[in-house]
């Protein structure tokens, strides 16, 4: 790994994004509501998860933590030639709120998590690793017009604009955002996830053959209490908002399906946060898994989950509560030892990609219910 951080500052960011933009990547390291603030404009946010930041902790975080899409990622990953029609990028910016020198940051932050990860594992001929002096506030001082300010934007409002624009999009649905593409992912052969636009296709749940519905977003779809068995559990996305108080309801309702012989689709508006952290609950309590491979096991169906930070912080704590209530006979562990390997190789595969890596069921199945 001979590769190392090359230092910018403002001056130099800016002279190369004039210069050219398309060949270089930013990664604002500052939290979201920051970013969504006032960013960097074209800039992309490395929005890490605790899990994430727990991990990083025994070494370097794979890649597609850190660089989510996977345009740029795999931009990022190919050494001299580029892919056709794409410019191979020169550089690769880190930034964060205002810290002078990359040797200045603290070990867990993000910036220098983000860092570890790019050095291990781009390519020697790759883009440089640049970290900017003086962070986003001095570059946003100099060059304002480099910047764009979004709206500071509530979850309240997010989730109402995200309301209006999901209608929009159903009249041209080959416009759909990421979070509404596809279809629900199994993630056991009774339980499915999506998001509120996949629980309004009757043709999706139909064809899944779905007996059952789980709504933890804050807006109930009434129209569906007489075709389906039907539960609301209102959830605002929000890091201060309480889901661990209805883990037990919605395990309860998921297994009342499951012994009816049913099969049900748990959704939330965008099926990236609140959704995905029941059915992580649910794996972790059933099935025994730690918060660690339940993350990795749904992340592997639906990749675009990203529960928020209050959420993981949570599970977490359940996760203790978890493992202090059972004991652990012989039997189980050695299961969980095959589920945290399985739960390794599925992470750290070069190839990572959606769901390319089939969970052997059996696995899971064969740890007691």
């Amino acid at each position: 790994a001979g590769m190392k951080v090359t230092s910018l500052d403002c001056r130099q960011l800016r002279k190369l994004l004039r210069k050219e933009p398309s060949r270089c990547l930013v990664l604002d390291c500052r939290p979201y509501l920051s970013y969504s603030a006032s960013c960097l404009r074209g800039s992309l946010n490395v929005n890490l998860n605790s899990v994430v930041m727990r991990r990083a902790r025994g070494g370097a975080v794979p890649l597609h933590f850190v660089v989510p899409d996977a345009s740029a990622r795999a931009r990022l990953l190919v050494g001299g030639e580029g892919v056709a029609g794409t410019s191979r990028l020169a550089a690769v910016v880190v930034l964060d709120q205002g810290t002078g020198h990359w040797q200045k940051l603290k070990r867990d932050s993000t910036a220098q998590i983000v860092l570890n990860a790019l050095l291990s594992s781009l390519p020697e001929a790759g883009a440089r690793v640049c970290f900017l002096k003086g962070g986003y506030e001095t570059f946003n001082s100099q060059y304002p017009e480099c910047c764009v300010d979004g709206k500071l934007i509530s979850p309240e409002r997010t989730e109402a604009e995200r309301n209006l624009t999901s209608h929009c999009e159903k009249q041209s649905a080959n416009h759909k955002p990421a979070y509404d593409q596809g279809g629900p992912v199994e993630i056991l052969p009774f339980l499915y996830l999506g998001s509120a636009y996949h629980a309004s296709k009757c043709e999706f749940l139909a064809n899944l053959r779905i007996t059952a519905l789980l709504n933890v977003s804050r807006k109930s779809s009434e129209s569906f209490t007489d075709q389906y068995c039907y539960k609301w559990i209102p959830v605002e996305d929000s890091h201060t908002a309480d889901i661990s108080s209805h883990f037990q309801e919605a395990i309860d309702f998921i297994d009342y399906v499951r012994r009816a012989g049913g099969k049900i689709l748990v959704h939330c508006e965008a099926g990236i946060s609140r959704s995905p952290t029941i059915c992580m609950a649910y794996l972790m309590k059933t099935k025994k898994l730690r918060l660690e491979e339940a993350f990795d096991y749904i992340k592997q169906r639906r990749s675009l989950i990203s529960p928020n930070f209050g959420f993981m912080g949570q599970l977490l704590q359940y996760e203790s509560e978890i493992l202090s209530s059972t004991p652990n006979p012989p039997v189980t562990s050695c299961k969980r030892g095959a589920a945290s390997f399985f739960g390794e190789e599925l992470t750290l595969g070069k190839n990572f990609e959606g769901s390319c890596f089939a969970f052997p069921t059996s696995v899971l199945s064969s740890v007691p219910i």
